[in-house]
């Protein structure tokens, strides 16, 4: 795309996320970068605003894409329509499957178009007038390929062990004596480097993938919809672990068929008792499943790669983007009670930040934006992130 990019981001540890920057970067006229939340930390929202406005004039912004944690609140729904004025607006939504209804349907309001990797999220962002583009995830053949080992882990697990039920299900298979072996946090091998990740696959006859959400947790936490905990997520690991030439036995998803086949080119489980079965027949078939991680791995090379993907999913959001008109004048938005009372939430929490940082102008500046949607909306909202300050400050 012949278009200066601006990104927008809230967090410079985030691997998969700085591993898309860097690889989509190269396919616009210029791109940059701004963390906003470390900039809000040091300068305050009022400062934080005006720099990016400002850096997008100077810089000669056509394009902002904002992928922001569903936790942050720090750039508000008002401040990104206000940026219409000045480029395009598109956002890139992971997680989806658990913050739809509760963050991404409000902030995208704004946008020209959303890139986001849950595959039900798409028909739910077209109700609302708003572009969507499906991208599950991708990486480049120098970041994951195959490694030519020995084959001497049974069965492995790379990912957050702490989650969710997933050591239930890895100590089951302990139990009935299957050799599995566990890296990541929580796990018995601990963290380990993205680098390592193309061997640990390779050397796993079978590589496990869980997919449930994690959890509800303070925005998403409802008491009306309790049918959340049921929800599973089409997880990047099976992509991962293909791109490898290794085999992939995952946790059921609704959406997993339409990354890859079912039974051909990787398998699924939904009990305990069902893992225990595929994990015993496919260690005592390894035809049958190098067969299918032969066949995964194809698919991935020519789906999943982000030589492939990645200007792809580009070439359709510049068709999208030049298709219709900017439209500089404000959208009108329309937002839930539940979701006010989420960013006063997380804006008292933001404040409390600064507070904790020694800025207490900047603190109080942002205190006279916690009344912006009302005094019985402020009391909720500060009650609950002012709890969650506090956990904060006593660690």
């Amino acid at each position: 795309m012949n278009t200066n990019v601006l990104f927008l981001f809230s967090d410079s540890h985030n691997q998969v996320l700085n591993y898309h920057y860097d690889f989509m970067g190269k396919f616009f006229k210029k791109a940059v970068r701004i963390n906003f939340t470390e900039y809000f930390c040091r300068n305050g929202i009022i400062n934080t605003e005006k720099y990016i406005k400002k850096f997008i004039q100077d810089n000669g912004i056509e394009l902002v894409i904002s992928s922001p944690y569903a936790s942050i609140y720090d750039l508000s729904v008002d401040f990104y329509r206000s940026l219409r004025k000045l480029s395009r607006i598109v956002f890139f939504m992971g997680d989806d499957e658990n913050y739809f209804d509760y963050y991404s349907r409000y902030y995208c309001q704004t946008a020209d178009a959303v890139i986001t990797t849950d595959f039900f999220s798409i028909p739910a962002y077209k109700k609302l007038g708003i572009p969507a583009i499906l991208y599950f995830t991708s990486y480049s053949e120098k970041t994951l390929y195959p490694v030519k080992t020995e084959k001497d882990i049974d069965v492995s697990f790379l990912g957050d062990c702490t989650k969710n039920d997933r050591m239930e299900f890895i100590n089951f298979l302990l139990d009935n004596n299957i050799n599995v072996e566990t890296f990541g946090r929580g796990s018995s091998n601990g963290f380990v480097e993205w680098n390592e990740f193309p061997k640990i696959f390779s050397r796993s006859r079978i590589n496990l993938n869980f997919t449930k959400v994690h959890g509800m947790d303070w925005i998403n936490l409802d008491k009306k919809n309790p049918s959340l905990k049921k929800t599973r997520q089409n997880k990047g690991r099976p992509i991962e672990i293909a791109l490898t030439k290794s085999f992939c036995l995952s946790e059921s998803a609704p959406s997993l068929k339409e990354v890859f086949d079912i039974g051909t080119e990787i398998d699924a489980f939904n009990t305990k008792e069902e893992l225990l079965e595929k994990v015993n027949f496919y260690l005592s078939d390894g035809k049958k499943r190098e067969e299918m991680a032969q066949k995964a791995y194809e698919r991935a090379s020519r789906e999943y790669k982000s030589e492939i993907y990645i200007p792809k999913i580009l070439k359709e959001l510049e068709s999208i983007l030049s298709g219709t008109a900017r439209t500089p004048e404000e959208k009108e938005i329309f937002l839930s009670t539940r979701f006010k009372e989420n960013t006063i939430n997380g804006l008292t929490f933001s404040m409390f930040i600064l507070i904790k940082n020694g800025k207490l102008g900047y603190a109080l500046e942002l205190f006279m934006k916690l009344f912006k949607y009302g005094i019985p909306v402020f009391i909720k909202g500060f009650y609950r992130g002012f709890g969650r300050a506090l956990k904060m400050l006593n660690k």
